[in-house]
């Protein structure tokens, strides 16, 4: 069934339809990448395809397996070298930027003291964290029951599962409850039924999570340390305060199944039918109180979202497996069938203001005065005939390949329907007579493949020219063109193709997978710029051409193995390069980036930092790209290719495991640099003086420069606009290089002469650490590594926590 992965909210919070998910009901995850292994799934493998199994049952004894664990968590990531400033350390700097610029100030300490509160608010009476007033210790909980079991015809697995988290931000939390039920039955040698069913209800709380001062991790970096928690004039947007009386929630009810048939019409010949459905509903409260925040100026406000989203998907497949010459020596293997999918889209919501304190932030509820309404109801299909199969010589030579076309609704009549196809050989050389007698040898495998598959990853109506309603236009409702549209709009195609070798040597102690690929897209789907005569800033648009290539290698090996002793490792490493081929324009700035021909989509295009000049401590920046000549009027410095990209050279992770009878111990190193992380509130917290006072700083700035002679990157402090240290350049680009302790688990399985006497099966114990330490190569990187993401870009997300947790697994 095909999920929709995306960001379902349409209010304050994250609404991730994956959440919906009991991670304890997953069997297995695959990653499937090649043009011939994503085949089957078309359209929707434009960017790889994620293979989430479920459990299901086995013909045996009924199985009862009981899962609880708790766990505490911190914040993963805390950098002491980019912390907030305390009260002291503020008057230093206000002092020392005053005397910059020329100010007469007191020499009595006792006056200073009085001026400075007077003048700045700067009280040393008062030091506020409000880092320390925001964070809390998280607390997670969760606790699955499962049974598993059946006979030769009936097999099934049902699960329930509860979860709840406390995050780490005040009121932040996350609750779940998950049943499951996968069953499977064979009615007779000619016909097997097979259902699977996910239900889930989940309920989000917490505060703001974006770049507003209602996100209280972000208010708790700006607000001043000498503003009290209970200075309601000087702090409009307390956190605490926002913390105690605001209200964000996010229910999620969501549904997952598949039914599955399959009857076998001849040896060898069968037919295949399976529906799946996604359904989401999400109802969602945005309660802002009236006296703090945003919504004081309203007397208070309250919104109310309801979104539901239901997909449904029906693919009938005609199964044919020929084992020519009855010896498995030419075996061909053929599908073919027809695929219908179906999405749509509802949403509704209110608003209202003037709204008393401890509302139930109903919309509308009784004192309220509402303000606005609106829904919308929208959707896709997608329509495809299929072809794939494969034949094999021996199981030695493979040879596959496959047809798909696809129509969407997402383009117009005339482009709706696109063919693309695949091919793939592979040599399981392991298998030739020649090979079969080096016994050290247990896998030797070649194999490649080519395709193309077409993404239409754009918005439901983008071709269409769409209209809008007004509230009002000389008292009628008016309609305005909302969307230009474009019916020329066509599939993006992407082309990949790789090679690649799997190898396993000294009965499987030693595996190793490479793979080279390059994956070419032609008719990219961007914004084009458009004069601003025609109304219209931009227009989707057919308009260039990308390559993405690389490595991708993976080893593991157990170079231990004696008596009930064992040692595992593994190492994988991954290795992208992107670069655009094509492009509509000469160059496109998408601020902070700029697309060009020749250059990664996520290059930062800005003005180029030369540094402090030792001499005055006035800040610098390069005229242009040949860094030749620096100035120190930033007007002159011209927006720059910086050579720095948001995209990651390389990525991968290091496993270990020492297992020893029952006892086993688990860790897992996830790294990746190449990449860097733009700040987009750098100029407001490292302002070299120009907000001291109205915004904190960061303990970056306690290495500014002071006297002639002095080496540092952080210039002389100044109110003085002409210096512009806190304009934007590549000064602002933190590296993103780091190393995680993504994982490491201690466990203890009881042995069978304990448990047997339990009346248990199984009885495990442990204790794991999740991201417990990070470690980065800028020291002064201000925000979690990770927390970016793939458009380089943080926007003050809640912390990625650490988290200890302890567990216990009992079978029956």
């Amino acid at each position: 069934v095909p999920i929709n992965s995306g960001d379902l909210s349409r209010a304050t919070t994250t609404a991730n339809p994956l959440a919906g998910i009991n991670p304890n009901d997953i069997e297995s995850i695959n990653v499937l990448k090649d043009a011939s292994a994503a085949s089957i799934y078309g359209s929707r493998a434009a960017n790889g395809v994620i293979v989430i199994t479920t459990k299901s049952g086995k013909a045996g004894k009924t199985k009862v397996t009981l899962d609880a664990e708790y766990g505490v968590s911190k914040r993963a990531y805390y950098n002491e070298n980019t912390r907030p400033l305390t009260t002291a350390e503020n008057i230093e700097l206000m002092t020392e930027t005053l005397q910059n610029d020329g100010y007469d100030l007191p020499t009595d300490p006792t006056e200073l003291t009085q001026y400075l509160i007077e003048n700045f608010g700067l009280d040393p009476s008062v030091n506020t964290n409000w880092e320390d007033a925001v964070l809390r210790t998280g607390r997670t909980q969760q606790y699955n029951l499962a049974i598993s079991g059946g006979n030769e015809k009936t097999q099934f697995n049902i699960s329930g599962g509860y979860f709840n988290q406390e995050g780490t931000v005040k009121t932040s939390e996350f609750e779940r409850y998950s049943t499951k039920l996968n069953l499977k039955h064979t009615l007779n040698d000619k016909l097997s039924l097979n259902t699977n069913l996910l239900l889930s209800n989940s309920t989000l709380k917490g505060p703001l999570n974006s770049g507003y001062f209602a996100n209280p991790v972000m208010a708790s970096l700006f607000l001043m340390p000498t503003i009290g928690l209970e200075d309601e004039p000087q702090a409009p947007f307390n956190p605490v305060r926002l913390l105690e009386l605001d209200k964000r929630t996010n229910s999620t009810l969501k549904g997952l199944g598949s039914f599955t048939g399959e009857y076998k019409i001849l040896p060898g010949l069968s037919l295949t039918s399976r529906f799946g459905i996604d359904y989401n509903s999400l109802e969602e409260d945005n309660y802002q109180n009236p006296f703090y925040g945003d919504a004081e100026s309203s007397q208070g406000s309250s919104t109310r979202y309801y979104t539901r989203y239901f997909n449904w998907i029906w693919t009938n497949l005609i199964n044919y497996t020929w084992d020519i010459n009855k010896d498995e020596t030419w075996v061909v293997n053929l599908k073919g069938g027809y695929e219908a999918q179906k999405s749509t889209y509802y949403s509704a919501s209110a608003y209202a203001e003037n709204l008393p304190l401890n509302t139930n932030y109903t919309v509308p509820s009784v004192g309220a005065t509402p303000i606005t309404a609106g829904g919308a109801n929208e959707g896709y299909s997608f329509a495809s005939v299929l072809a794939l199969g494969d034949i094999s010589y021996k199981s030695r030579y493979v040879l596959s390949g496959s047809f798909r076309r696809d129509g969407s609704s997402r383009f117009g009549s005339a482009n709706r329907y696109g063919n693309f196809w695949s091919v793939g050989a592979s040599w399981n050389a392991d298998q030739e007579t020649f090979i079969k007698d080096i016994t050290w040898i247990n896998q030797l495998k070649l194999r490649a493949s080519y395709g193309v598959n077409g993404n239409a990853g754009i918005g439901n109506y983008d071709w269409r020219r769409l209209y809008a309603y007004t509230s009002t236009y000389e008292g009628s409702v008016a309609a305005t063109p909302s969307s230009l549209g474009n019916a020329d709009l066509t599939w993006e195609q992407n082309k990949p193709f790789d090679v690649g070798v799997d190898l396993a040597f000294f009965d499987n102690r030693l595996t190793f997978t490479a793979d080279y690929y390059s994956r070419v897209t032609d008719n990219l789907l961007l914004n084009r710029p458009l004069s601003l005569t025609t109304g219209w800033g931009t227009r989707l648009e057919n308009v260039g051409a990308m390559r993405n290539s690389g490595v991708e290698l993976a080893v593991s090996g157990t170079p231990v193995m004696v008596g009930d002793f064992k040692w595992d490792l593994s190492f994988n490493f991954s290795k992208n390069k992107n670069e655009i081929t094509e492009l509509a324009v000469d160059k496109q700035q998408v601020s902070p980036f700029i697309r060009q021909v020749d250059q990664d989509i996520y290059q930062y295009y800005l003005p180029l930092w030369a540094g402090v000049d030792p001499a005055d401590g006035m800040p610098m920046w390069f005229t242009d790209a040949t860094r030749a000549e620096t100035t120190k009027t930033y007007s002159q410095a011209a927006y720059s290719l910086t050579g720095k990209s948001a995209l990651p050279t390389a990525f991968g992770s290091v496993g270990t495991t020492f297992s020893f009878k029952g006892l086993s111990l688990d860790a897992l190193f996830y790294y990746s640099y190449g990449n860097y992380i733009y700040d987009p509130y750098y100029q407001y917290l490292n302002s070299g003086g120009w907000y001291l006072g109205s915004y904190n700083q960061r303990a970056t700035q306690l290495d500014r420069w002071q006297q002639e002679g002095d080496v540092t990157n952080v210039p002389k402090l100044s109110y003085d606009t002409d210096t512009r240290y806190r304009a934007q350049s590549d000064n602002i680009l933190n590296k993103g290089d780091f190393v995680r302790l993504r994982d490491i688990t201690l466990s203890y399985n009881l042995p069978a002469s304990i448990i047997g006497r339990l009346k248990m099966s199984s009885l495990r114990v442990y204790a794991r650490g999740t991201n417990l330490a990070t470690w980065v190569a800028d020291d002064t990187l201000p925000y979690d590594p990770e927390a970016g993401g793939v458009g380089g870009t943080t926007n003050f997300d809640i912390n990625v926590p650490k988290t200890i947790t302890f567990g216990i697994n009992v079978g029956f």
